[in-house]
Formats: structure tokens, C-alpha cells, sequence
């Protein structure tokens, strides 16, 4: 359930729209500390979390211990690089036919309701430094 959410909570929320990536925890709770400085990161950690929650923001695992946010909650694809772990949106649609869909959520045993296209790859800083 969307309500309205404290101060703290808004601007983490501020943080997360505002981003022009997809931060992780640690720079959400930086960047919160620039206007709420008491702000803990065990605040920020648990705050992240309601969001995801409330379906306000999504939570992208990369793997254990990278974890980002990502203000779009529509259906939308990744690309991200195997060098620096840049994470970023796909900015076409990947479309993968139902059937196909279906058929792999059967054999993992799931009942099928979305799925997201990850691309890995070197995004173009590190593909130049690699020829350099």
C-alpha cells in the first residue's frame, strides 16, 4: 500500500528518481547524508527495503553483494559490464515469445508472471580502455 511516506523515507525515495543510474545502498546513503546527515545506513538498508515492498522502487541483484535500485518499476531490460558492473537500461524492447516464456518457467518449476533480459557485456569506457 502507497501512503505517504516520513521525511527520511521521501528522501531516499529522491534519491532513487533522481539518480541517473542505479545506485547501490551505499550511494543512496551518501547522497541522503548531504540533506538528512543523522540519516543512518541501517536507516537507508531498511528504508530501500520498504520501497521495494511498497512497489515504488525495484531491486536489481547482480549478486551477493551488488545490489542496486532502479526508480522504473515497468517491465524493462539491463545491460551490464562484466569490467566495472555499470548497470543500465536497455533502451529497446527485448521481446521473447510466450511459449518460449512459459515453457522455461514450467521447467523451473514457476508459475510464469515477468521476466527481465540482462545483457553482460563491456560497456564502451572499458571496451576502449581494453584496446588501449
Amino acid at each position: 500500500m502507497k501512503g505517504t511516506l516520513n521525511t527520511n523515507a521521501q528522501a531516499v525515495l529522491d534519491v532513487v528518481k533522481g539518480a541517473n543510474s542505479h545506485p547501490t545502498a551505499s550511494d543512496v546513503y551518501e547522497a541522503v547524508r548531504k540533506t538528512r546527515p543523522r540519516i543512518g545506513l541501517a536507516s537507508v538498508y531498511r528504508i530501500l527495503h520498504m520501497l521495494v515492498e511498497q512497489g515504488r522502487i525495484k531491486e536489481i541483484r547482480h549478486n551477493d553483494e551488488n545490489c542496486r535500485y532502479d526508480a522504473r518499476t515497468d517491465r524493462h531490460d539491463h545491460a551490464v559490464c562484466t569490467a566495472c558492473g555499470r548497470l543500465t537500461d536497455v533502451p529497446v524492447e527485448i521481446s521473447v515469445p510466450q511459449d518460449i516464456l512459459e515453457s522455461a518457467a514450467k521447467a523451473s518449476g514457476i508459475v510464469f508472471n515477468s521476466y527481465e533480459q540482462r545483457l553482460s557485456g563491456l560497456c564502451l569506457a572499458c571496451s576502449q580502455r581494453a584496446v588501449q
